[in-house]
């Protein structure tokens, strides 16, 4: 199966696979606990039925292949893939913090401050 043919909740778990670092196209096999620990981090008490009570992923006991992860990287990597943040939207994000940026440094142009030799004469 595709990573895009994946149902939404499908396609996040996935995602989640691979923002804990798994980046590996050939490295798609995982233990029973590693998918329950990713489930747990992310607010879900088991490890995806999807996966674990799917006979044809299981690659030996208590080890199981989610090959839509490659596929998922393999269209990260050549752009195929929309993660969600289109460029306009990078674009508005960046704009932001150059204005942010500017006005923190502006601000701090216009406070004034007192030398010792004012505090001491008061």
């Amino acid at each position: 199966m595709k990573y895009t043919d994946l149902k939404a909740k499908q396609q996040e778990f996935v995602q989640w696979l691979f923002d804990d670092g798994n980046h590996d196209q050939d490295k798609t096999t995982f233990q029973r606990g590693y998918l329950k620990r990713i489930a747990n981090d992310n607010g879900m008490a088991w490890a995806p039925a999807w996966i674990v009570k799917d006979t044809n992923r299981v690659s030996k006991r208590g080890f199981y292949i989610v090959p839509e992860l490659a596929d998922f990287i393999g269209s990260a990597c050549t752009g195929e893939l929309d993660l969600g943040v289109d460029q306009d939207e990078e674009a508005l994000i960046e704009r932001m913090r150059d204005e942010a940026a500017s006005e923190s440094e502006s601000s701090l142009e216009e406070i004034p401050v007192e030398s010792a030799a004012q505090t001491v004469a008061v």
